[in-house]
């Protein structure tokens, strides 16, 4: 299933202080342009993350039956998740293996044991919110922003705080709409005869 969009979910260790605080360039811009969010986590935040449930199917899981590109953080995959990233260098290491794709449809969310970051299409810039977001609310909002099918279980909803404008899908299609009328009218005009090309008396 090519959806054209890259999904990273990234679990670190790293402390809260180091997502809030950190200098490396590549958090600092993430925090700029993304949405930094505390966490509650029920029993486990990995399963949680990835069923959108306390327990059940894991979104990888769920995109793997569907035919989607499920690796690690590569140009063709859709879906990646990378786990247990002990500190802050391997983390970095991969956030910049992600950036080095420069992919314009990148969703990324860097997840810890009570924190987590949103970054890239569809999210919220410059956001820091103080009430905790239910951990098993990440699976429902990158299917959503990255259309990936969702986990079976799956019980939580998107976390709307982070979504730019909850009419961000009926822009996307707005997008692709102009982008397909301007390649039929491209058509249309490259299939005239020459003469039909020009207003020329």
């Amino acid at each position: 299933m090519a959806t054209g969009k890259n999904v990273f979910v990234l679990f670190s260790q790293v402390s809260d202080d180091i997502l809030k605080n950190s200098e490396a360039e590549i958090l600092v811009k993430m925090r700029r342009k993304g949405a930094l969010v505390p966490l509650s986590v029920v029993n486990d935040v990995k399963v949680e993350a990835l069923a959108g449930a306390p327990a059940g199917e894991s979104m990888a899981d769920a995109a793997k039956a569907a035919g989607y590109v499920v690796e690690p953080i590569a140009a063709g995959s859709e879906l990646s998740v990378v786990e247990d990233l002990a500190d802050e260098a391997a983390l970095l290491a991969e956030l910049d293996k992600a950036f080095a794709l420069a992919s314009t449809k990148m969703i990324i969310v860097v997840v810890t044991p009570t924190m987590a970051l949103f970054y890239g299409l569809g999210i919220e810039r410059n956001l820091v919110l103080d009430k905790p977001l239910p951990a098993a609310s990440i699976a429902p909002t990158l299917a959503w922003l990255g259309d990936l099918p969702l986990p079976a279980q799956v019980e939580a909803a998107p976390a709307y705080a982070v979504i730019k404008g909850l009419n961000f899908k009926a822009k996307e299609i707005a997008k692709l709409k102009d982008a397909n009328d301007a390649l039929m009218l491209k058509i249309e005009r490259d299939n005239r005869k020459p003469w039909d090309k020009h207003d020329c008396a």
